[in-house]
């Protein structure tokens, strides 16, 4: 094995096991060494992944957890403050997709281009009771299926917009606002969430997005809400 695919090797490990902070000092010594890599694009590729997994394990699992926002976050940024890819919005720090960003300009044409394209999509974090919000998103999803009709992701991303179809079917049949409920919309989102949901259980391989998918269906078809609450 090579040095490059050593190296690789290493990111891999260290990102399978969620070491975070190793799997970027990986990417970042690959990309000081091999510059000319043709491995350059998942490297680029993994140290987003890294940090969002980074911020993800760090941040907000701990302020899910219960432990005060502003400590946490005081704490996270003394000690990964110095990375300078990090934005605070309304729902907290995040990973500022700069690495996602720089392998699309630089590999358009990659092989990895689904998966950064995917990083890429502008989530909303809070969709106020409307539905615009998830119809952003599952027309970022739909798009990316588009574009890369033979992408691995297609089990991640069936399950995405199952759910936010699921979510819109309870916008229109259950929000407080009497303007938005609409029964035939409601049943129009229903029966697709119940479609993409049966997708997602349908795809060759089973994905950890099958256990998901099979709870999600079962709300549904239970009647048991997953945005609007009761």
């Amino acid at each position: 094995m090579g040095d490059e695919e050593a190296k690789l090797s290493e990111i891999k490990k260290s990102s399978d096991g969620e070491l975070y902070e190793e799997a970027i000092k990986n990417c970042q010594e690959f990309m000081t060494n091999f510059p000319k890599s043709e491995f350059y694009d998942v490297v680029l590729l993994r140290l987003g992944e890294a940090f969002e997994g980074l911020v993800e394990k760090r941040y907000h699992q701990l302020v899910r957890d219960g432990l005060p926002e502003e400590v946490v976050k005081k704490t996270f940024l003394e000690k990964y403050g110095d990375y300078q890819c990090w934005v605070e919005k309304p729902c907290g720090i995040q990973y500022n997709l700069k690495h996602y960003k720089e392998m699309m300009e630089k590999f358009p044409d990659s092989n990895y281009a689904d998966e950064a394209t995917y990083h890429l999509i502008p989530w909303i974090y809070d969709y106020k009771g409307l539905p615009e919000g998830p119809l952003k998103e599952v027309g970022y999803l739909e798009k990316v299926l588009l574009e890369y009709p033979t992408t691995s992701l297609r089990p991640k991303i069936y399950y995405q917009i199952a759910y936010r179809l699921h979510i819109l079917y309870e916008i229109y049949a259950f929000s407080s606002q009497a303007d938005l409920r609409d029964t035939v919309e409601a049943r129009k989102y229903w029966e697709k969430a119940l479609y993409f949901y049966k997708l997602v259980l349908k795809q060759p391989i089973q994905s950890k997005f099958s256990r998901s998918a099979w709870e999600g269906l079962k709300k549904l078809e239970e009647g048991k809400r997953i945005y609007i609450t009761e």
